[in-house]
């Protein structure tokens, strides 16, 4: 079973709560990349304003991250889709923009209870050209070998200073964390670390910050993981992404996407 949220039906599963405090996905001590080569990375919007990142995973669908579709009193219909966009401010073709047809939930999550399963698949009001303005990432569902280098993706800050709203695409290298040292590090919190999680860090303290959460970690050129969440920005503490190969993410995931996508 999965939650799923129809046309103008309202989130109210994903209200605001103090979780929020933490750091939500940016990339700190990164470097500009070209969005064209990747091409299947999307930010999302909502009534125009920057939210998120995400990942075209079929021509009618994108996967992000569930709390970045926070907010009670807000639509399905005010979320748009942005591909190929260097930089925030850049204008955007109509061709490279889509609205959100309806929304589904990994069922496990709850933004009452925390980020656990922070997981959401967008189905579009129409697709992607994949042909033309736009490419797909495949979903490696196998767990990660130990110390994986992993490229993280997005538009988030860059320093602790705030957003931009200009920001233009960054990318980072960050390196796998076994899963106890990952609880050692950030799971004696309100917020645990659970099965559906792993955590990365990069050298330097790359990590990734706000404004980057529901976009990509990228292994050998197949997204693994979703930011997810994390303490500070590159305080030193390891960045958590939702784990993609987790069993209850994967039979989901694959379920929706059979269905809908």
């Amino acid at each position: 079973m999965y939650i799923l949220l129809i046309g103008l039906a309202l989130l109210h599963q994903l209200e605001g709560s103090s979780l929020f405090t933490l750091r939500q996905g940016k990339i700190f001590g990164g470097k500009t990349t070209l969005v064209k080569d990747h091409s299947f990375l999307v930010n999302l919007r909502r009534g125009g304003k920057f939210r998120c990142g995400g990942v075209i995973i079929s021509p009618n669908c994108v996967l992000t991250a569930a709390h970045c579709l926070e907010g009670r009193y807000q639509q399905v219909r005010d979320l748009t889709v942005h591909a190929q966009q260097q930089c925030l401010g850049d204008d955007m073709p109509p061709e490279h923009v889509r609205s959100a047809w309806y929304v589904g939930l990994s069922p496990n999550y709850c933004a009452q209870r925390g980020l656990d399963s922070d997981l959401a698949v967008i189905r579009l009001s129409r697709p992607f050209d994949i042909a033309g303005n736009a490419s797909l990432v495949k979903i490696d569902y196998n767990d990660l070998p130990p110390h994986s280098n992993l490229t993280v993706l997005g538009w988030g800050a860059i320093n602790e200073q705030g957003h931009n709203w200009n920001q233009c695409l960054q990318e980072a290298n960050v390196k796998l964390i076994s899963h106890r040292e990952c609880i050692k590090s950030v799971g004696s919190g309100w917020q645990k670390v659970t099965n559906n999680m792993f955590c990365a860090l990069g050298k330097n303290a790359r990590d990734a910050c706000q404004g980057d959460s529901g976009g990509p970690a990228i292994y050998a050129g197949r997204s693994v993981g979703i930011v997810s969440w994390g303490y500070g920005c590159g305080s030193g503490y390891p960045g958590v992404y939702t784990r993609l190969s987790s069993p209850s993410i994967t039979y989901w995931l694959k379920d929706f996407i059979e269905r809908h996508c």
